[in-house]
């Protein structure tokens, strides 16, 4: 029995020792797992070598106030303040002229404080009014109250037309981009035509208003010109840019084919007198490839580069806008929603397309 209750003692030590060990380690793994907050900090180029950044901010403001292709980007800023690299205006490419933010309202003060740091770099960021979002909203507002009437319509979406103008003076923007689609007027009824005509003047006058009151900004329009009525195709010489909507474009004819299809509907609304779509600020645009899509069709042509790959939608539009055209000016780029792009080693393809229609940069 000695032998039994020695072998007994034993086992229950180891026991106690294991129990002992596990207890250490866990107690080590909490002190593993629970990280203490260690401030360091990276010190910036800027910080590192102040007179060498001096001198780059100074080359990239000229380069920006020479002749070279302009560069409009939209990006998806998040509501409240950054959390990433990804939502920081500061990480995107110094080469860019604007970045349209898309989601003008409502900023965050580190976006604010990013915006004024950009602005250092020649940068500058507009609000975006996009207007059939706009009427998104009062169409859900009007099949909730059926009783609401157009004269109602058109109160609701001069209100919200005028808040969102004003946003540019209570952030800081540098302007506006105006989004507006339209739609073909071909074979309209004529009460709808009326409708149509009515609400895109009422829009327009408001933006024009404000133009007027702000000739120091940025004004751009992003459409389909031939979707706006004759009389409001007087208005497009107030804008400094004209943005097509060449984003689902597949090949460089479709990209020409809609500059001739704007300077035709200044034609057509013109009759004899001087065509009023000006020809000399034309922007082409065109969207990232998505990682959803499987099948390699948004942000990408139907044609192939020279290794036999469908080519980037970007990088061709590029190639297009630094070719020869005589009759009008094909200005630059508006690439949607460059987020997408950040982590393709850091806006690999933005950088690209930058290079391609401005090769020193």
């Amino acid at each position: 029995m000695g032998w039994i209750n020695w072998l007994r003692i034993v086992k229950n030590s180891w026991f106690a020792v294991i129990l002992l060990t596990w207890g250490m380690i866990c107690f080590s793994c909490e002190d593993w797992t629970d990280p203490e907050s260690i401030d360091i900090h990276y010190p910036t180029f800027e910080e590192q070598n102040p007179q060498l950044y001096a001198d780059y901010i100074r080359d990239l403001k000229n380069y920006k106030a020479g002749e070279h292709k302009l560069v409009f980007v939209s990006f998806d800023n998040p509501v409240g303040n950054p959390s990433n690299q990804v939502e920081r205006l500061i990480a995107i490419p110094d080469s860019v002229d604007f970045v349209c933010l898309n989601n003008s309202e409502n900023l965050s003060n580190e976006t604010q404080v990013e915006m004024v740091k950009i602005r250092e770099k020649s940068i500058r960021t507009l609000s975006i009014i996009n207007y059939e979002s706009l009427e998104q909203e009062w169409n859900k507002k009007a099949k909730e109250n059926s009783e609401l009437t157009e004269e109602d319509a058109q109160k609701y979406l001069n209100e919200r037309t005028d808040a969102m103008l004003a946003l540019c003076d209570s952030y800081g923007y540098d302007g506006i981009l105006i989004d507006y689609t339209g739609l073909s007027m071909v074979g309209m009824q004529e009460a709808v035509l009326q409708q149509y005509k009515t609400r895109q003047q009422n829009f327009f006058s408001r933006v024009l208003d404000w133009r007027n009151k702000h000739a120091n900004k940025t004004l751009v329009l992003y459409s389909y010109v031939q979707y706006l009525t004759p009389e409001n195709m007087d208005m497009l010489d107030e804008y400094n840019h004209l943005i097509l909507k060449t984003a689902s474009s597949k090949n460089i004819d479709d990209l020409t084919l809609n500059v001739l299809m704007a300077i035709q509907a200044g034609i057509d609304a013109a009759g004899m007198d001087a065509n009023p779509v000006p020809k000399d600020r034309f922007v082409a645009c065109a969207q990232l490839p998505q990682q959803e899509d499987k099948d390699m069709i948004i942000g990408y042509w139907n044609t192939q580069d020279a290794n036999g790959n469908k080519t980037l939608a970007a990088q061709g539009t590029a190639q297009w806008i630094v070719q020869s055209s005589p009759t009008y000016t094909r200005a630059g780029i508006f690439i949607t929603n460059i987020q997408k792009d950040y982590y393709n080693n850091t806006y690999a393809a933005v950088r690209e397309t930058i290079h391609i229609m401005n090769p020193n940069k």
